[in-house]
């Protein structure tokens, strides 16, 4: 089993650091950006853990997420022997909104079996 961070996840880890580092500081902003990507390490060897994520639709998709430090989520799906993680974010945010909008507006990155953008719009 291997994850897989792609670049949209990567951008989120990188705000939360820089917002982190801003508030709190270079060491505190490491620990968090440790803590989190310690999380995902961990689904190497537990790829169902996890819960799912606010969004049935998202859910519906095989979508699921894992909490960091109370604060920050990271949403991924499992595909597959490869677990692909598609965002990190701030739990306080509206990240399911912005992933749904991400994966309607451009439904070729996710990486597995095809999504049915129609069936969100439908809704």
């Amino acid at each position: 089993m291997t994850v897989q961070i792609l670049p949209s996840a990567w951008e989120g880890l990188a705000q939360i650091k820089y917002r982190v580092r801003a508030e709190f500081g270079e060491d505190v902003a490491q620990r968090v950006t440790d803590q989190i990507l310690n999380s995902l390490e961990r689904l190497e060897q537990f790829p169902d853990s996890g819960s799912m994520t606010p969004d049935p639709w998202l859910n519906s998709m095989g979508f699921r997420m894992v909490i960091s430090d109370k604060r920050n989520v990271s949403v991924f799906r499992r595909v597959g022997e490869d677990i692909f993680v598609y965002i990190i974010a701030d739990t306080r945010t509206e990240y399911t909104k912005v992933f749904t909008e991400m994966i309607l507006a451009s439904p070729d990155i996710v990486p597995g079996p095809s999504l049915d953008p129609e069936q969100k719009r439908d809704r």
